[in-house]
């Protein structure tokens, strides 16, 4: 399936509000974007968590209001290791979870926006769990259609789109425009909120 069709079928089920369906589709689409940006890197987890950091810029500003570069949340990786950050939630709890057909663990999950603009999501410390807000679906599909390793994609409708705090984006206007994109976004007068845990940080 093209890239292209990933994000058709993410933003289609948005729209349906079936978002546990578009936050898939919104991995598979970073999972092909990294495996054409990075052939080098043979493991899927690691060029998936790199695309993520290389466009945290972009992920901060739609997903809204925190700092995810910084935030370290105190729940367990993989291994078993206190404290993880975003890139390593999207990979283990959402993308691992929902690409081979499992149900997302316990507490996790994708939150519908109140409204346009106000967005919510929790982190439950004691039950060691998260949701994320309906934004961090666009916040991951957007980077995947600015990739110039995706220039050649097209959805054949100009009726897809997505939207930041100023700017509206056609994305079949949009493939591979990262540099552009980049130019017009609101960086400087973002919200990141650096969420700090320290005093909730559980023992291991």
């Amino acid at each position: 399936m093209k890239i292209a069709d990933h994000i058709k079928h993410s933003l289609e089920a948005c729209d349906n509000r079936d978002l546990d369906k578009a936050m898939l589709f919104a991995c598979l689409a970073v999972d092909g974007t990294a495996k054409k940006m990075y052939p080098q890197i043979e493991k899927v987890g690691e060029r998936f968590r790199k695309f993520i950091v290389e466009h945290l810029d972009i992920i901060e500003l739609m997903h809204g209001g925190l700092n995810l570069q910084e935030t370290v949340f105190p729940f367990k990786d993989s291994k078993g290791n206190i404290g993880v950050k975003f890139e390593d939630i999207i990979y283990e709890k959402f993308r691992c979870n929902l690409a081979h057909g499992n149900e997302l663990p316990d507490g996790y999950g994708v939150t519908v926006k109140v409204q346009d603009g106000i967005q919510q999501f929790m982190i439950d410390i004691k039950n060691q769990s998260m949701t994320l807000p309906e934004s961090a679906i666009y916040a991951l599909g957007l980077p995947c259609v600015l990739a110039p390793v995706n220039a050649d994609q097209r959805i054949g409708s100009n009726s897809y789109h997505y939207r930041d705090p100023i700017n509206h984006y056609v994305v079949d206007r949009w493939w591979g425009s990262v540099e552009c994109a980049r130019r017009i976004m609101d960086f400087e007068n973002q919200v990141k909120v650096k969420m700090d845990f320290t005093n909730v940080w559980p023992s291991a």
